[in-house]
């Protein structure tokens, strides 16, 4: 069995103790994690996603140094002379830094960086939600990504917006994130190990709720 056909079955299982046993035995692992990472409508670039984090998380405590250069790999495919589009990096870059939040503390800035983009916004805002459910003081600097945000045409922009502003308890964004609990429009996320469809709106009244309570 190829090195890719066993991850492919595996991340099809979600079976992410496998996955990081696999990575301790095989070089390559995360070159095939990449090339599965690509089409954001299937549940298998989801779990691929997640995977590289959780392996390169594993991998930091001993070898740090490498997932440096997996970091300087997707850093390079965002950018033009890739001649990769970089469609997932922004969400790998915050897996990396979600399950090893000290020894990659500075890559929160920037992955913001990366904002302007817009198709890699819905990227940018979900890598800082996922670091900031961990680690808020990380990503606080890129509170202000946040109220344009809630203004997007994309409605997974804004609903990853609401999110963050959640993450960073931004309590100046609660009557922004009031006009949108009504806002019918379904979004799909990854949560543990499967999508699911949600409503904006419905994320704008649990995070009002919370803001709420923590003025």
């Amino acid at each position: 069995m190829t090195l890719r056909k066993r991850i492919t079955e595996l991340l099809e299982q979600n079976n992410m103790p496998e996955l990081i046993a696999l990575s301790e035995k095989k070089h390559g692992i995360f070159r095939v994690l990449i090339s599965l990472a690509y089409d954001k409508n299937q549940l298998l670039c989801w779990r691929a996603i997640e995977a590289l984090g959780i392996i390169s998380g594993n991998m930091a405590q001993k070898e740090p140094e490498r997932i440096r250069n997996l970091i300087g790999r997707l850093l390079w495919t965002i950018r033009e002379e890739s001649g990769g589009i970089g469609w997932s990096a922004p969400e790998m870059l915050g897996e990396i830094v979600r399950n090893s939040p000290d020894v990659f503390s500075d890559i929160g800035p920037i992955i913001s960086s990366f904002y302007d983009e817009d198709m890699l916004k819905r990227g940018v805002l979900r890598a800082l939600v996922r670091i900031g459910d961990i680690r808020p003081a990380l990503i606080q600097n890129s509170a202000f990504l946040v109220k344009p945000s809630l203004d997007n045409e994309d409605a997974q922009v804004r609903a990853y917006a609401i999110l963050l502003a959640g993450c960073l308890r931004l309590t100046d964004c609660i009557n922004d994130i009031k006009h949108l609990r009504d806002d019918k429009n379904e979004i799909t996320v990854y949560e543990n190990g499967d999508l699911r469809t949600m409503n904006v709106g419905d994320i704008a009244k649990e995070t009002v709720i919370l803001l709420q309570s923590s003025e």
